[in-house]
């Protein structure tokens, strides 16, 4: 059975839920994978900063890059897994947006859906990363096209990552109502509330989700609970599975159908390898993601996704830093004989002669269709 076959509540299942075989295999190569919507920002990140400049004083960055960010995190890690993923998403007709454009669609993205506006500024992010930390300032008009207009005639894939705020405010929200009655698997994010008021109203979104994943913020803010696995818990009486992420406590994932509830330890990343954690979390859902279609069981889900993310953290920028199995091969064959590293091969010996198959599914490049 597909992992997006619907459940006997309507709701699409994933691997794990009642009515879905867990036995692992690879995403049907002959199917539409995934599309996202969301915001796509040209992000310039420096590091290797002696310290912070004061007002006034100007410091020199040892490193400097600029590549898509926002939702073109989730792109990117999504296609360099191997899923053929679809953006729905507006550009500007500037520097920044040709840009963005053209990276996306290198990266085998299908961007025919996105909407290049003419007299409209993409959105830029600047960020300075120091001591492991970041310091972020963006620039940001509200989008001349809406999510329902980006995706008019969209087709309905297998799974689609949403945003449950945008949802919540009408964005997409139709679309992502007919996707799901069509079998698609709607996987449900959410960005962190500013207000600090962590509107509960937004949880009546998940009627349509098969899965949703935030962070341990954003999960104890909509559920008043104190800690990741009690909100996992109290999350669960809403949608099929539940995973929420705690940083280097790892995460917590609960499938409500079977009542399984799952721990996985964080992946430790030594701290002189951590460059920049941008879209570490995007990574997180794309390998949940592809681990979901495939078929594998909660546990090794959640393990190949914590994985995933340890190994964004040692790149530069949040999408070009995202691995694909060429890096997570590497990182397999590169263990050793020390007792942690044998502990790893133990917890992911499910990944032992996977990358190479699992690389044969990779897409195409997409070609740019515009006149820019």
């Amino acid at each position: 059975m597909s992992p997006t076959s619907p459940t006997s509540s309507g709701t699409p299942a994933l691997p794990g839920t009642p009515g879905h075989s867990d036995t692992p295999s690879l995403p049907d190569a002959t199917a539409a994978d995934v599309i996202l919507t969301g915001s796509v920002f040209w992000d310039l990140v420096m590091t290797g900063l002696p310290r912070i400049p004061a007002n006034g004083e100007e410091i020199r960055a040892e490193t400097m890059a600029t590549a898509p960010g926002g939702v073109a995190n989730l792109a990117v890690a999504c296609a360099r897994l191997g899923l053929r993923t679809g953006l729905a998403t507006a550009l500007g007709r500037d520097m920044a947006g040709r840009f963005c454009l053209s990276v996306l669609a290198a990266e085998g993205i299908d961007v025919s859906a996105c909407r290049i506006c003419p007299d409209w500024t993409t959105p830029v992010t600047v960020s300075v990363t120091h001591a492991g930390d970041r310091r972020m300032f963006t620039h940001q008009n509200p989008a001349p096209v809406s999510t329902d207009e980006l995706l008019a005639g969209a087709s309905h894939p297998r799974a689609a990552l949403v945003d449950l705020g945008q949802l919540h405010a009408g964005e997409g929200a139709d679309w992502a109502r007919a996707a799901a009655a069509a079998g698609t698997a709607v996987i449900a994010d959410i960005g962190f509330d500013e207000t600090g008021r962590w509107d509960r109203g937004v949880l009546a979104e998940l009627a349509v989700c098969s899965a949703f994943l935030p962070n341990a913020v954003e999960a104890c803010g909509l559920t008043r609970r104190d800690s990741a696995r009690s909100a996992a818990r109290a999350l669960a009486e809403r949608v099929p599975v539940i995973v929420v992420t705690d940083g280097l406590s790892g995460a917590w994932a609960v499938d409500s159908g079977s009542g399984e509830e799952v721990h996985a330890q964080a992946v430790p990343v030594a701290p002189e390898s951590v460059i920049d954690a941008t879209g570490a979390g995007d990574v997180f859902d794309a390998a949940f993601t592809w681990a979901s279609l495939a078929g594998w069981p909660l546990a090794q889900r959640l393990d190949l996704a914590c994985l995933v993310s340890s190994l964004a953290v040692r790149g530069l920028t949040g999408s070009m830093g995202c691995p694909g199995w060429a890096e997570i091969a590497a990182w397999w064959r590169g263990l050793g004989d020390s007792a942690d590293d044998q502990s790893m091969r133990r917890r992911f010996g499910f990944l032992d002669g996977l990358d190479q198959d699992a690389r044969a599914v990779a897409p195409a490049p997409t070609a740019i269709g515009w006149d820019l």
